[in-house]
């Protein structure tokens, strides 16, 4: 008979998962945003000026503005969507210019990738809890994203790839017809719903390429 004194416990079991998976979580931010970029990496074209060097200190950046940005979520600083969705759309600019200043074409579906799922990281992690704002949180949108929406809630699939998405307006639109969807139909936050919709889409996938 097993032992129960040498079952390992519940929380020894999470933290060894969250440190294989995000690393040091002392730096909670920087390994948030390093995971979050690794999420939309693949889809950006760097040209053959984009040295190691380059892309590091471009990383570097992009973690430095969310170590300022990012706490401002947590100190009341906003308080209600406008101010939120300003807010986001003033972080994805700075995403932005960062790569264009190296001449690497970034675009608005990168950004919001990067940021948002840097969010939803610290918050899985429990590092924040984002109590103020948590119902204004944009839900990352990917392939997954797309799919959902489209099948759950009947809202038309976006022509352009989303990490070709270059008009911020046009983001915000889809946002926006997502959460009044959801308010509407199901009295659910935006980022609440992608949890479940988001696992789905993507267990679906990996049921198909073991076919």
């Amino acid at each position: 008979m097993c032992n129960i004194e040498n079952k390992i416990k519940d929380e020894e079991l999470l933290k060894f998962l969250k440190f294989s998976y995000f690393g040091d979580l002392n730096i909670s931010i920087e390994v948030a945003s390093k995971r979050a970029y690794r999420d939309m990496n693949r889809t950006i074209r760097f040209n053959e000026l984009s040295t190691d060097e380059i892309r590091l200190e471009l990383r570097e950046k992009v973690k430095n503005i969310f170590e300022t940005e990012i706490k401002k979520l947590t100190k009341n600083n906003i308080t209600n969507q406008e101010e939120f969705d300003v807010w986001h759309c003033d972080v994805c600019k700075m995403i932005k210019s960062f790569y264009l200043n190296e001449g690497i074409e970034f675009t608005y579906g990168q950004a919001q990738k990067w940021i948002n799922m840097t969010i939803k990281y610290l918050y899985i992690l429990n590092i924040y809890s984002f109590d103020d704002v948590f119902k204004c949180l944009h839900i990352p949108v990917d392939n997954y994203i797309f799919d959902a929406v489209e099948k759950e809630l009947e809202i038309d699939r976006p022509r352009n790839a989303w990490s070709r998405w270059d008009n911020y307006d046009e983001y915000l639109n889809y946002q926006n017809d997502i959460r009044k969807k959801l308010k509407e139909e199901k009295n659910i936050s935006p980022l609440r719903w992608e949890f479940e919709n988001w696992l789905n889409e993507a267990e679906k996938e990996a049921q198909k390429v073991k076919k």
